[in-house]
């Protein structure tokens, strides 16, 4: 049974024990995806560049914390990291071809992504909208070849990308979601626009292991946790300008419903017979580091 990790006489600190684990699995993960690249669009050179702009194979740009997620839940299930790689590939193939249509002129319309230009500025927006599905394909793709649980991958990476997950949310957001308050089913989905995601890579991880069905529900629970308190660290920075008008305690109060979040992200885990505890650390390590929460701040609060 695995209790409060981090607080552990004698036990390093979790942020530590991230960093190797991602120090470990960052070259497989890069490696994975420019292997997934090859032969999408290859009779189409201008394609093939805003495809490679667009994943960022190398990662010089891009956040690879989904996959180490699915990663990390492979191993705390009793498997081998590397059983998570083809779904934490999928899971950043998905994330990516959200993020072409989220600039679509249509949806958020944004110029730039990753600090290069977004993927409809350098082919049109039928362009971009073929290179998302293309990615989405090869997605489905690589579950779909998942030596375990790969009709299970395939449909809950269906329910996170529908209507029920991040398209419902997405078009919450186009109908308003961000300026007006949302309540009861309308609010929920709107949250899933950031939280389907991040559930389904920490359940893949639990997938792919094998794991029985309560460990996977609790990374589950600890996935949705991650990805909403992921979104409230993005919504400190859209209140950076607030400085200047003396709104500090509107910033203040989101970093404490942060705070909370992680935690909660981190009871999910407790209370279960892991087989890997170690695995369990590197989870709850890259939750507070993903949100953006230092440990005190969670023995604070």
């Amino acid at each position: 049974m695995v209790t409060a990790l981090a607080e552990r006489p004698g036990r390093a600190a979790p942020e530590a024990s991230l960093k190797g684990l991602a120090a470990s699995w960052l070259p497989s993960i890069e490696a994975r995806l420019a292997q997934a690249l090859q032969g999408l669009a290859t009779p189409a050179p201008r394609m093939a560049a805003a495809l490679h702009d667009a994943v960022d194979p190398g990662g010089h740009q891009a956040h690879r914390w989904r996959p180490l997620i699915v990663m990390a839940a492979a191993d705390a299930c009793g498997a081998s990291p590397e059983a998570g790689l083809d779904a934490g590939v999928a899971i950043e193939l998905t994330h990516t071809a959200s993020l072409m249509l989220d600039d679509l002129p249509c949806m958020d319309n944004t110029k730039l992504r990753r600090g290069r230009s977004a993927t409809h500025v350098q082919v049109g927006s039928a362009g971009a909208i073929l290179a998302a599905v293309g990615l989405l394909g090869r997605a489905a793709e690589l579950l779909g070849r998942a030596p375990a649980g790969a009709g299970l991958l395939a449909a809950e990476w269906g329910d996170a990308v529908g209507i029920a997950g991040m398209s419902g949310g997405q078009m919450m957001d186009l109908e308003g979601g961000r300026e007006q308050r949302l309540h009861g089913a309308a609010r929920r989905l709107h949250r899933r626009k950031t939280t389907a995601l991040a559930r389904f890579a920490a359940r893949a991880g639990g997938i792919v292991a094998g794991a029985p069905a309560p460990l996977v529900d609790a990374l589950g629970r600890f996935g949705d946790h991650l990805g909403w308190a992921y979104q409230v660290r993005d919504d400190v920075a859209d209140l950076a300008e607030d400085r200047l008008q003396h709104r500090l305690s509107a910033m203040e109060r989101i970093a404490v419903r942060r705070s909370r979040l992680v935690r909660c992200a981190e009871q999910a885990l407790l209370g279960e017979r892991w087989p890997r505890p170690q695995g369990v650390e590197a989870l709850i390590s890259a939750a507070r580091r993903i949100a953006g929460v230092p440990t005190t701040a969670l023995r604070a609060r």
